[in-house]
């Protein structure tokens, strides 16, 4: 085995129990790995020191060679602090998540708490598990965990806790945050009168383009694209998320085309 860089600090020392637990089972690599169903690969990375392994695997590994639970525990939340020179994101616990800024910082934490998996490898995650819950791409995952869009549905939560390597058990906790961040944002839109037609037209700049579309009853996900570009924003009403055109919101044309069908529906 190739020595650890730095054995006494962060995920150094979380490298050098787990292999001294496999060292004193008496196990190879290649007999570990298959004993908690996982890739060589995986075992060669947890034992390197450069990189921490996610907390399933820290377990797994654990449980494997006989290692204290708590013990691995409390090294691999040190090394989330040592290891990478940051703390991880400050976050509410899943009981006090009340808003989508609660949520969305929880979402960002498991993420970090589990090793910051690639988005390749949050889609290929979610994609095994697709059939029982729902797939999540790439874009979506960075997404989410950039705090850039919400999260839509109680499937598309589990597509990325599934991706996270959380814990199933913890899955009902999640889904009751989401549903009382989802109520705490709840808001009903205003109906926002269009400007009349022989005021001249002038440059808006992008903080007033988002507080109309804010009034509006749509909460801009990205940066403002300019007057007649496409905008992805979420319906403060039903939640969806669709592309519409500042132009057309200004005059009235435009907005969540999910609530305008469920009226004309009505």
């Amino acid at each position: 085995m190739a020595p650890i860089d730095d054995p006494n600090h962060g995920v150094g020392r979380l490298a050098r129990a787990l292999r001294d637990g496999r060292s004193r089972r008496g196990l190879s690599r290649r007999q570990l790995a298959a004993e908690i169903d996982r890739s060589v690969t995986t075992i060669q990375r947890a034992e390197a020191g450069e990189v921490r392994p996610t907390l399933l695997v820290s377990q797994q590994i654990a449980d494997a060679c006989g290692i204290d639970h708590d013990e691995i525990e409390a090294l691999w939340r040190k090394a989330a602090r040592l290891g990478r020179g940051h703390r991880v994101t400050d976050a509410p616990r899943l009981k006090l998540v009340r808003t989508s800024a609660d949520l969305a910082a929880a979402l960002r934490r498991v993420w970090e708490e589990n090793g910051e998996p690639s988005s390749r490898h949050m889609e290929e995650r979610a994609e095994a598990r697709a059939r029982e819950f729902a797939p999540l791409s790439r874009m979506s995952a960075w997404r989410i965990r950039e705090r850039k869009q919400p999260v839509t549905s109680v499937r598309q939560l589990y597509a990325y806790l599934i991706a996270c390597e959380v814990p199933e058990g913890t899955f009902p906790a999640w889904a009751k945050a989401w549903q009382r961040a989802k109520r705490d944002d709840r808001w009903t839109p205003k109906i926002v009168p269009a400007p009349h037609p022989s005021h001249p037209r002038r440059r808006v700049t992008p903080s007033e383009a988002v507080d109309f579309m804010i009034r509006s009853g749509l909460r801009p996900i990205d940066p403002y694209p300019g007057h007649a570009a496409p905008w992805t924003a979420q319906c403060m009403a039903c939640s969806s998320i669709s592309r519409v055109r500042y132009s057309k919101v200004k005059t009235g044309a435009g907005g969540c085309r999910v609530c305008r069908r469920n009226q004309m529906a009505a």
